[in-house]
């Protein structure tokens, strides 16, 4: 009796301790496996962002997010880009990977795109982002 006691206590500690939280809506570091997983804290969230856009390419109907990082921001994006050279960085929303491309160099710009198949999901990011400008 007392060994199931402790095993549901030891149960409950771990569980307790695994619980995931909540990822602010940004960008993050993804591993390949197991399926896009976040890595760490976000490299910026969306109160970086200094602005963004909403686009469409009208051939194929895709929809797209263009964004700017505020210019204290752009320093810490280029030293993680240059180090993810190689690697996959992720545009989480709601503490789901969007899209996790794979960075091929350093971008000192500060500039980047969000995008998906799904046209809801983007105006749904969009829509997000803006509010949480204003």
């Amino acid at each position: 009796m007392k060994s199931r006691l402790c095993y549901f206590i030891l149960a409950c500690l771990l569980c307790g301790c695994t619980a995931s939280r909540h990822k602010a809506n940004g960008w993050y570091r993804v591993a390949d496996f197991p399926n896009n997983t976040i890595i760490g804290e976000a490299i910026v969230t969306t109160d970086a962002f200094e602005y963004v856009t909403l686009d469409s390419i009208k051939d194929d109907c895709t929809t797209f997010i263009e964004g700017q990082l505020k210019l204290d921001k752009i320093p810490l994006w280029a030293n993680v880009t240059e180090r993810c050279v190689g690697h996959r960085i992720g545009f989480v929303f709601n503490d789901s990977v969007v899209m996790a491309p794979k960075v091929n160099c350093r971008i000192e710009s500060g500039r980047f795109t969000i995008n998906s198949d799904d046209k809801n999901l983007i105006l749904e990011i969009y829509d997000s982002i803006v509010r949480t400008k204003k």
